[in-house]
């Protein structure tokens, strides 16, 4: 992401096509494996997620990740965007259209705007409605408010959440276990180092006895062979622990990170753009049957927090996944029985 920001700040992309097939080139695609599309890209270069901010509530908070650009080269690049692709705002922008889909016809939703006048105020207020495009043929499914949308996207994202206390336990957790970790692997490794060592000086004593011919040939090939599948052998796992080392602890904590912010994004008012973006961070295959919304939890976390917290709609009852057990996943299995211990 650094390259990506730092070559677009210095022009050395000549255009917006540029930047979308490094991103390709280093994996960066849509769900389906094609390119991402302009919009997200610009989507993605205007994030100030990246220098390490986060918005809740309208109000700018540092976030705990560590920053993938300096403000300073995010600044560059937003001179860029201004210059070289600023387009016109259009009329009307909506959140949540792009990737919520008819279950009926597989048609993607739309949204339109329509006014209501109320003879008893003599006011008329404007809301906006989500409907499937109907590509595909007559269908029957009604029409949806934002509100009620927003409100349904809300209580998806607040069921795979954890809470900021929830959040900072297991952050915790897994920091200790990672030290011990860390310790097992240091002491791991000066035991194999050691055994390496004795394998060497047996292979050097093996040599000696067959140059003094107290060894037959048949013997020492046989004997340093098997001395030798040994060494590969410790070789092996000390690359192993050596590579794998704590290769777990950044994904966990990126994780955990990310749920507890789903918990802040879904109770935050006024952040339709952020609860979009939220929302297809934990999930995918969003749906819409009978103004009911659907969706797939993604696999390695999200899902196993769905499993333990089923959804509620937001303003029904709704709490975050931590209301209840989280058995599910190997780090919350630690935290159940530390409190059962207390």
């Amino acid at each position: 992401m650094n390259e990506s920001f730092r070559k677009f700040a210095s022009g050395e992309f000549s255009s917006m096509k540029d930047i979308r097939d490094l991103f390709f080139k280093n994996g960066i695609t849509r769900r389906n494996g094609k390119p991402l599309h302009f919009n997200q890209i610009r989507e993605m270069l205007q994030r100030t997620f990246y220098f390490g901010l986060m918005t809740y509530h309208g109000e700018t908070y540092e976030g705990k990740h560590k920053p993938l650009v300096t403000k300073k080269l995010f600044d560059e690049v937003q001179k860029v965007l201004e210059k070289k692709y600023n387009r016109k705002p259009q009329k009307h922008e909506f959140a949540f259209t792009g990737f919520i889909k008819c279950k009926e016809c597989d048609s993607f939703f739309t949204a339109e705007k329509h006014k209501k006048f109320y003879p008893k105020t003599r006011g008329e207020v404007e809301y906006t409605y989500y409907r499937c495009v109907k590509k595909k043929g007559v269908y029957s499914q009604p029409y949806l408010r934002e509100e009620e949308l927003e409100n349904q996207l809300r209580g998806l994202i607040l069921s795979v959440s954890l809470s900021e206390v929830w959040a900072n336990k297991l952050l915790k957790m897994a920091e200790k276990d990672g030290k011990k970790e860390k310790q097992f692997a240091v002491g791991e490794l000066q035991k194999l180092s050691f055994s390496l060592t004795e394998l060497e000086k047996k292979l050097d004593k093996l040599l000696e006895s067959y140059l003094e011919e107290i060894v037959d040939t048949e013997s020492y090939q046989k004997k340093k062979e098997k001395l030798l599948q040994q060494k590969q052998f410790l070789k092996e796992k000390i690359v192993e622990i050596k590579t794998k080392g704590l290769s777990w602890l950044e994904p966990l904590n990126e994780f955990i990170k990310e749920a507890a912010d789903a918990a802040k994004i879904a109770r935050a008012k006024n952040s339709c753009h952020d609860l979009s973006i939220m929302a297809k961070t934990v999930g995918s295959n969003f749906f819409l049957k009978d103004r009911r919304l659907s969706a797939s939890f993604k696999k390695g976390g999200f899902d196993a927090l769905a499993a333990e917290a089923p959804y509620v709609p937001q303003g029904k009852g709704a709490a975050s996944a931590t209301s209840r057990p989280l058995s599910s996943l190997y780090w919350l299995q630690i935290l159940d029985l530390e409190n059962q211990l207390r």
